[in-house]
């Protein structure tokens, strides 16, 4: 750890991180012997115990204001706590794992019979009886790097495996929910693992009631040539703290499409690092911020392009109102190998009040000479123009500035593939602008 890196480990940061791990530490004895992957944790202890929690002046946590967090206290939940099952709504769907204050809830779920070679099941019981689906866990490179991440791997204590075979394509949609009570912390786990040619799709509803902590994790190792769409709702109560991190590694032909809605959370952040490992592969990274009054929503996302022939494409927007932030922080790195590289990066803003703020980051790191590489950034307000075109055939100013805002999100909407979770969003965008 360098002088630098150590002066930044402010003292109360590295308190509060010592907390936090005399509980996992604590947690972890309790656990069956299948759940403690005692080298694993003991490596996450260690990054924390050097590095503490973020803070501010550390560059990537610039924009993050912690010092209302380190004044919470959360707890682990030792067991789930009963949930409002409206909580599930938009989960209709044959094949649905809960998870609440990060325990598996079988009461909740759905479990249908699966094709041979794909199981979708709780950790733990993968733990107990396949722990071999579990040798990915905790293997992409540079996760111990970010101390959120560090944090659930001291601290899960349960998740989801998602593992597909090699040449199997699953039809159906995995659901997964992650639910959060009042005054909980959970470290939810998710572990996708795609093997050639498997072919695979995941929901992901994220919710809760009241304040509480949520950091959840996901890792993704997909194949060569392997497909896999994931689209999270990030839906939490404007009273929580959320910290996600995502982690991906795609191997040659492998093809991936994220896309992320955030709505919830007094502070919302998702840490996002993927590596196109392998020729060919392919990934579409798509976000929408919805942000209002005393909301930070919050995307750091690292695209490394490490071998020839990659192609990404990141379009993230922010719509703002009332006294709200978002920040977009995205950086496209290019290896000296990865010649043939073509990766392109947006971040669009829509501020609908004077008080809303929006800073955007787009970076290139460029080490290769044969590249098509381009980003942008823009922000701006509803278009006074059109705003006057739609009042004028007799249209309500709150549904013209409705169907704007529509339109603004509508390329977000437009790449999922799930009509019904586009009607969904539709309508949240419309009861969000009336709220």
């Amino acid at each position: 750890m360098s002088d630098d890196a150590k002066r930044a480990a402010a003292p109360d940061a590295l308190g509060c991180a010592t907390d936090w791990l005399g509980r996992a530490e604590a947690l972890a004895a309790a656990l069956p012997a299948p759940l403690r992957f005692d080298e694993l944790r003991a490596g996450a202890r260690g990054e924390l115990l050097q590095r503490g929690l973020p803070n501010r002046r550390q560059e990537v946590w610039r924009t993050v204001d912690l010092n209302g967090f380190r004044a919470q206290e959360f707890a682990a939940a030792a067991a789930p706590r009963p949930v409002d099952a409206a909580l599930l709504d938009g989960l209709d769907g044959a094949l649905r794992l809960v998870l609440v204050d990060g325990h598996y809830v079988p009461s909740l779920s759905r479990r249908t019979a699966l094709p041979a070679g794909v199981t979708v099941a709780p950790l733990a019981e993968v733990a107990a009886e396949r722990p071999q689906l579990l040798a990915a866990l905790g293997d992409v490179p540079a996760w111990n790097a970010e101390p959120f991440s560090a944090l659930n791997t001291a601290n899960f204590t349960d998740g989801v495996v998602v593992h597909v075979a090699a040449g199997v394509q699953l039809d159906e949609t995995i659901e997964i929910a992650l639910l959060s009570s009042e005054d909980t912390a959970a470290h939810p786990r998710l572990l996708v693992v795609l093997e050639a040619g498997a072919n695979a799709r995941v929901t992901e509803l994220q919710r809760g009631r009241g304040r509480y902590f949520s950091n959840p994790v996901t890792e993704i190792r997909l194949g060569e040539g392997a497909q896999y769409r994931h689209f999270v709702l990030q839906d939490e109560s404007r009273s929580a703290w959320q910290f996600a991190s995502v982690h991906a590694e795609l191997a040659a032909g492998a093809q991936a499409s994220l896309h992320r809605c955030m709505l919830g959370g007094l502070i919302g952040r998702v840490d996002l690092t993927l590596t196109l490992a392998g020729a060919g592969a392919n990934a579409t990274l798509e976000g929408l911020a919805l942000a209002a009054d005393g909301q930070l929503l919050d995307s750091h996302l690292t695209v490394r392009h490490a071998v020839a022939h990659g192609e990404s494409r990141q379009t993230f927007r922010g719509v703002l109102k009332g006294k709200s932030r978002h920040v977009f922080d995205g950086l496209i790195r290019v290896e000296q190998d990865a010649q043939k590289t073509d990766a392109q990066q947006q971040c669009r803003n829509l501020l609908l009040a004077r008080m809303a703020q929006a800073q955007a980051m787009p970076r290139l790191e460029i080490f290769a000479d044969d590249v098509k590489c381009a980003h942008g950034a823009t922000v701006g307000e509803l278009d006074e123009t059109a705003l006057f075109y739609l009042r004028s055939r007799g249209i309500g100013e709150a549904e013209a500035k409705a169907l704007l805002v529509r339109a603004f999100a509508g390329e977000f909407l437009d790449g999922l593939d799930d009509a019904g979770w586009r009607e969904r969003l539709e309508a949240r965008i419309d009861a969000w602008l009336e709220a």
